[in-house]
């Protein structure tokens, strides 16, 4: 998979939502999970949803229970919407969806950073900024996905979580 394609997702996915469910939901950032979800599935578990949320969550049945709590309630508010969207914003907001549930759990990081950044822009600069990427030429896309692949792979990874304190070893 394209990094462009990862960096594009997060504005497709803030258009998307923005054009089709309202920016109110898009414009909240995400959250850490907390320790306990992360030991433990956090619910509601896919058999614990509606019909009609599980027909609108259909293309994240398969990485449902992997999610935290707070995506969860994040794709859960934009089930609510999905019966009120036209035919055509409900098989875009597939798409999207299953596009984002192929991604890799870093990919879906970073797509979310995007998502987060696009949406700290004005509403009118974020729908230009993607206007302008669409009508790139293929090779200026490709030429862009090789500049953020090359910015990634020179970023620092994130420090290791501190080692626990051990004992010093008994002396005899």
């Amino acid at each position: 998979m394209h990094v462009k394609f990862v960096l594009f997702i997060g504005l497709a996915l803030a258009a998307l939502i923005a054009d089709s469910m309202g920016a109110a939901v898009a414009q909240t950032p995400p959250t850490a999970a907390t320790s306990a979800q992360t030991t433990r599935v956090a619910r509601p578990t896919w058999s614990e949803l509606t019909s009609a949320q599980r027909e609108a969550l259909a293309p994240l049945a398969g990485m449902w229970e992997t999610l935290e709590a707070d995506r969860k309630k994040k794709w859960l508010e934009m089930a609510a919407r999905f019966p009120g969207l036209t035919p055509d914003a409900q098989k875009r907001m597939h798409e999207r969806m299953g596009e984002y549930a192929r991604l890799t759990p870093e990919q879906r990081k970073t797509a979310r950073e995007n998502f987060r950044q696009a949406y700290e822009l004005p509403a009118d600069q974020r729908q230009e900024k993607l206007q302008r990427y669409q009508q790139l030429p293929d090779e200026k896309k490709r030429a862009l996905t090789e500049q953020a692949a090359k910015k990634q792979a020179e970023q620092p990874p994130a420090p290791p979580a501190p080692a626990a304190a051990t004992p010093p070893a008994p002396t005899k």
